[in-house]
């Protein structure tokens, strides 16, 4: 039971770290290491560590070599430890991938870096980790992927087994739970459960048992209940230590696994994904109508919470570790108001969801309420990302009011709160801020007060004025917007590098009356110009270019654009843009129709943000 223990007191211990063990608004990263049960997630492979020998002793027996990438030299990757963690103790802890890796290929281990390096074109920006390559005994190489964001053993298996010519068995799994895997595909995880309780009745083999059991755990986490689920995989840990299941259960229990955090799951994907690839674990674009990825996205956002209203997917410790459960109640009130939408649009005959998809989907909402979207959750000493938290607490309250009216007089209060939360984080100089002052932070708290204010919210209007003196501060002549606030110096930044924030900056200006349409317009037409840049780096969790860019501003830039499309008056430019738009959301998301952009933010963050997106787009469409 101690890695139970150390999960629910991190979860429990958080919100007050600032008075342990950090000063106030520490920015120290506390990033605990796997126990040594736990590390030996995906050691039941073979690995090699010598790519030529690997090849040599492919050449030998006649196989290929499956060459895992965990990281490339000179990557900005944050965090390499974690992604290969996930890789360990996701695919390579599966028992299908197992053996066909050690019967049928060469399996390597190694950094990608020098001549190979060079030969293979290994370098930042043109493979993102995680990956790997299939080579030749000649070294020559048959295939490669990267940028794997979402894993599932089934997609990941389907290639390995095209390379040699050996058939797709489906859901490769113990036979004595095919069953019990099947109930859990397709969404009957309470059936699932019973199944698993059927065969470990039964005393199966140890591989059987530990197989059920960590299904049986899979089943509680995505049913809400993850206490029990790491109790259940604790209980696997310690029973049957010699397991392959057990050390991915570990890794899983101690909250570094891919699964916990929505990396990892076992539903029915199109068959089109198994034969088909894009880049990494993107769709191929077409695969899904719509229609699919909100049915899809909802179903995953609602087995996301961990049944108290939060959920707990993202790592983002750029504000250090005491700062985490600002982030969480941010990422947990932005899926609130994508959910707010997703029930909306099932009401008005635009979204079909399901009976029980339909309870779960209003039981979240109410637990959202006391958990993202209550103050009580928040590291309230710590001023680390809690902006994000106060901004989206506020936009979420904004949307339950809009959609849901009747509960007016019950939200009005929190509302206010949240609105007079965001005022009295403002500094004398009006630059809000987030781990730093900077134009979207301010343009992201002035968008969130000019929505409340129209909701009736009462707001300081000395307030706004000083934030609109900041974020002018922040702004060049040319219309682009600094990276930080630039004090009493001049601002400084190139269309390129400002391309993503410029339209919600001009956004914030315009709502308050501080900016005009053609400026707006020259904004959005900068982001769409330049979007490519932003694109280039969606999978990394650092700035990872000369102007700055990282994977955790694609869905951020993203939304704001979307929504500046929105407040465009001229017609058909707006229209126009907004098709643009659309398009590439729809054209993103992962293979099993969810989204994502740096791993550190995580798939509840990124999926919720894609729904925003296509909800503002629609609403711009509509001339709403």
């Amino acid at each position: 039971m101690a890695s139970l223990h150390r999960w629910l007191s991190f979860v429990a211990l958080v919100p007050f770290l600032t008075n342990v063990a950090f000063a106030q608004n520490s920015t120290r990263k506390v990033r605990n290491k796997p126990s040594a049960t736990a590390e030996r997630a995906g050691t039941a492979i073979a690995w090699r560590t010598d790519v030529a020998e690997a090849i040599g002793i492919a050449k030998e027996q006649g196989k290929l070599v499956f060459w895992y990438v965990p990281t490339v030299k000179g990557s900005p990757m944050d965090r390499k430890p974690e992604i290969d963690r996930y890789l360990m103790a996701g695919p390579f802890s599966w028992p299908a991938i197992v053996d066909v890796l050690q019967q049928r290929f060469v399996p390597v281990k190694a950094t990608a870096s020098g001549e190979l390096q060079k030969q293979y074109g290994l370098v930042r920006q043109k493979f993102i980790e995680p990956g790997w390559l299939l080579l030749d005994g000649d070294g020559n190489e048959k295939a490669r992927l990267d940028q794997l964001s979402t894993l599932d053993p089934q997609w990941f298996l389907a290639p390995l087994l095209q390379a040699v010519g050996q058939p797709d068995p489906g859901f490769a799994c113990a036979p004595a739970l095919r069953e019990a895997w099947s109930a859990y595909r397709d969404g009957n995880r309470g059936q699932a459960v019973e199944r698993v309780r059927q065969v470990l009745g039964q005393q199966p083999a140890d591989p059987v048992r530990a197989e059920a059991m960590w299904l049986h755990g899979a089943a509680l986490c995505r049913d809400n209940q993850r206490t029990k689920a790491v109790a259940i995989w604790n209980q696997l840990a310690e029973s049957l230590p010699e397991q392959p299941f057990a050390w991915k259960a570990a890794m899983e229990a101690e909250g570094h696994g891919p699964f916990v955090h929505g990396f990892e799951d076992y539903l029915p994907l199109p068959e089109r994904v198994m034969k088909e690839r894009d880049e990494g674990s993107r769709a191929p674009r077409g695969t899904f109508t719509e229609a699919q990825l909100w049915q899809r996205s909802v179903a995953f956002l609602l087995a996301m919470d961990d049944g108290d209203g939060m959920l707990r997917d993202s790592t983002y410790d750029f504000g250090g570790t005491d700062s985490l459960p600002n982030v969480w109640a941010a990422v947990s009130c932005l899926a609130g108001k994508a959910l707010l939408v997703a029930q909306a649009r099932q009401q008005q005959g635009v979204l079909d969801l399901d009976a029980n998809t339909q309870q779960r989907l209003e039981a979240m909402l109410q637990r959202l309420l006391g958990g993202g979207g209550d103050v009580a959750v928040l590291a309230l000493q710590d001023r680390d990302e809690i902006l994000w938290a106060h901004a989206y607490r506020a936009r979420f309250l904004s949307a339950w009011i809009t959609l849901r009216p009747a509960d007016r007089d019950q939200m009005v209060t929190r509302l206010q709160a949240a609105v007079d939360a965001m005022q009295l984080l403002q500094p004398e100089n009006g630059v809000w801020f987030h781990e730093y002052g900077n134009p979207f932070a301010i343009a992201t708290a002035l968008q969130a007060l000019h929505e409340a204010r129209q909701l009736g919210a009462t707001v300081d209007q000395q307030k706004i004025d000083r934030g609109l003196r900041a974020l002018a501060q922040c702004r060049l002549e040319n219309g682009a917007f600094s990276y930080g606030h630039p004090g009493r110096g001049k601002p400084q930044s190139s269309l390129e590098a400002a391309a993503g924030r410029m339209p919600l900056c001009e956004l914030a200006r315009l709502l308050w009356g501080d900016s005009d349409q053609e400026q707006l317009g020259r904004a959005v037409e900068t982001g769409f110009r330049h979007h490519g840049l932003l694109a280039a780096v969606r999978k990394y969790d650092d700035h990872a270019d000369q102007h700055a860019y990282g994977g955790f501003f694609f869905w951020f830039d993203m939304l704001g654009r979307a929504e500046a499309t929105m407040a465009l008056t001229d017609v058909p430019t707006r229209d126009l843009r907004a098709a643009q738009q659309k398009k590439l959301v729809l054209d993103l998301p992962e293979f099993d129709g969810c989204f994502v952009d740096s791993h550190e933010l995580g798939r509840t963050y990124g999926t919720a943000m894609a729904l925003l997106c296509l909800d503002a787009l629609e609403r711009a469409a509509a001339g709403r």
